[in-house]
């Protein structure tokens, strides 16, 4: 599916997609890999953007699933 987005004038397109893909990731909508290339970001930059705006990337389940894994349980 192609979405096409009118940009206002003066408004970055670079900082919209940026915006979109944090939101959408937030959301559950789009997932890490998905949200990054919407972005058009790298893997340590999209992460730093998401932390800068306090998403993480983990959910609380996710994050005892690897600890549960790394302890070998």
């Amino acid at each position: 599916m192609k979405i096409e987005i009118d940009v206002p004038a003066g408004a970055s397109r670079k900082s919209l997609l940026e915006e979109l893909a944090c939101a959408m990731f937030q959301k559950d909508a789009l997932s890490f890999g998905q949200a990054r290339e919407l972005a058009g970001m790298g893997f340590f930059e999209f992460q730093k953007a998401l932390a800068d705006r306090q998403i993480s990337r983990y959910t609380p389940e996710m994050l005892e699933q690897d600890m549960t894994y790394v302890r070998g349980e």
